[in-house]
C-alpha cells in the first residue's frame, strides 16, 4: 500500500533529529558506558584535553604551571583545570550541542593526536550521576573574555549566562556536580579518591 504525501511534508524534504536527552543517557548507560563510575573519567579526560590546548597556546610555561584539581565532599564533586578555557561561543558549540568535539582542530592541528577526551558526547555521562552538570570557564585564548556559567540539565534545557571576574579569576574550567541519591556508590569522597588515582595514573597532567 502505498502512504499518500501531504502538503505539509513535500518528498524528499529534510528534517533535524529530536533528541530525547534523558532517552540518549539511558542508552549509552545501558550500552556505552560499563558503569557510572565513567563520569569521572570523561570529566578528567577533558580537563587533560584542556591543559594539552592550554600547553600549545603557551609552549613557554614553567612545568607545573598548569593542573588539574579534584575535590568531592559526598554533597557535590568538582573537577577544576587550569587549561585553555571557552569562551561564550564555545560553550554553545561544545557543551550545547550533542556529540561536538571540543578538539578545535582547526587551531592546534599538529597536537590533535594529544587530545583524548570529546567534550560533547563525554560529558553526558555526568547525568548518570546527577541531574544538572554546572560549569564555569574563562577562555586563555580570548584577551578579555567574559566568565561564562552554563547549567546544563538532565531534561535538555540549558541556561548560559555570564559571571562577574571574580567567579574566575585565572583562565580555565571548573565543572560541578551535585550528585543523586542513588549515585553515593560513585560519587563519595572515598570512591571518587581511588577513582581519581586509577584515571589520572593514565594522564600526562598533574
Amino acid at each position: 500500500m502505498t502512504l499518500p504525501h501531504t502538503a505539509a511534508t513535500p518528498a524528499g524534504a529534510d528534517h533535524t533529529f529530536q533528541v530525547d536527552l534523558r532517552g540518549l543517557v539511558d542508552l549509552l548507560s545501558h550500552h556505552l558506558y560499563s558503569s557510572p563510575r565513567v563520569y569521572l573519567r570523561e570529566l578528567l579526560q577533558n580537563a587533560a584535553d584542556a591543559l594539552t590546548a592550554r600547553h600549545s597556546l603557551q609552549p613557554d610555561a614553567p612545568a607545573g604551571a598548569f593542573g588539574i584539581r579534584l575535590y568531592a565532599d559526598g554533597a557535590l564533586v568538582r573537577v577544576e583545570d587550569d587549561g585553555v578555557g571557552l569562551t561564550e561561543a564555545d560553550v554553545h558549540a561544545f557543551l550545547a550541542t550533542i556529540g561536538r568535539s571540543s578538539k578545535r582542530a582547526e587551531q592546534i592541528a599538529e597536537q590533535r593526536g594529544d587530545f583524548i577526551g570529546q567534550f560533547g558526547i563525554g560529558l553526558l555521562s555526568c547525568f548518570l550521576v546527577a541531574d544538572e552538570i554546572h560549569v564555569i570557564s574563562l577562555s586563555a585564548r580570548t584577551p578579555d573574555a567574559a566568565v561564562v556559567e552554563w547549567r546544563g540539565r538532565g531534561d535538555g534545557s540549558y541556561t548560559i549566562r555570564n559571571l562577574p571576574a571574580s567567579a574566575r579569576p585565572r583562565a580555565g574550567t571548573t565543572v560541578t556536580l551535585t550528585p543523586r541519591a542513588d549515585a553515593g556508590e560513585w560519587t563519595g569522597p572515598a570512591r571518587v579518591h581511588a577513582l581519581a588515582r586509577h584515571f589520572g595514573s593514565l594522564l600526562r597532567h598533574p
